[in-house]
């Protein structure tokens, strides 16, 4: 995967909570000084919230 420039205003990474996403996943992301925010536990409507939130701006 290649960002580019992108990369260097990406602050947040928002992912959820799956186990498929290892700490080699966030440390890739971590070296780079991105903070990654984790979902919410057992909460099933966030997501759909902060979609329709994006969605919106």
């Amino acid at each position: 995967m290649t960002l580019g420039r992108r990369m260097d205003s990406l602050r947040f990474l928002l992912r959820d909570r799956d186990s498929r996403y290892t700490r080699s996943f966030d440390a890739v992301f971590e070296a780079d000084d991105v903070e990654i925010l984790l979902s919410p536990p057992r909460a099933p409507r966030a997501n759909a919230i902060c979609e329709r939130v994006v969605g919106t701006c």
